[in-house]
């Protein structure tokens, strides 16, 4: 005799995960760690996106006097960063920043946040003391934060 077997099969088909990867002049590995240093230290992509296009323009060797690497880190925070993360390679460089960054947007305003990561923590409180808490500095960042949000 014949006998019928019934099988049931589950099939789930899940949509191919996005490109996360922007339309910046800066490759994908270095992209993703991007993403999950702002993940780690609780910044938005968009604004470390834009503090790393004003700080840097993306350079992965770029130099303003004592700051250096995309995200600009003044020589004079080394010491301790090192300890904390290294700033030797681009992908600690953004690490250091995005910690930097993420840690004054626990205290502060987005643009208190950008005036600290700008003129360090002394020289931000001594200018929101006298009342600014805008800076040409600032204005640049959320520029290209709008930019980029347009684009999304």
């Amino acid at each position: 005799p014949v006998q019928t077997v019934v099988c049931r099969l589950r099939v789930e088909v899940k949509a191919p995960e996005a490109d996360k990867s922007r339309d910046i002049p800066l490759d994908h590995e270095l992209q993703d760690v991007a993403l999950a240093a702002c993940e780690e230290y609780g910044v938005l992509p968009d604004v470390l996106f834009a503090v790393m296009e004003v700080e840097s323009g993306y350079q992965l060797d770029a130099q303003n006097g004592e700051c250096y690497g995309l995200m600009q880190i003044h020589s004079i925070n080394l010491p301790w960063l090192q300890e904390q993360i290294g700033v030797i390679d681009p992908a600690q460089n953004i690490e250091a920043g995005a910690y930097i960054l993420g840690g004054y947007l626990e205290r502060y305003s987005l643009t208190d946040s950008l005036m600290a990561y700008n003129l360090g923590e002394g020289g931000a409180k001594a200018q929101w003391e006298q009342g600014i808490h805008e800076t040409a500095y600032t204005r640049k960042v959320l520029a290209c934060l709008a930019e980029g949000k347009e684009e999304v």
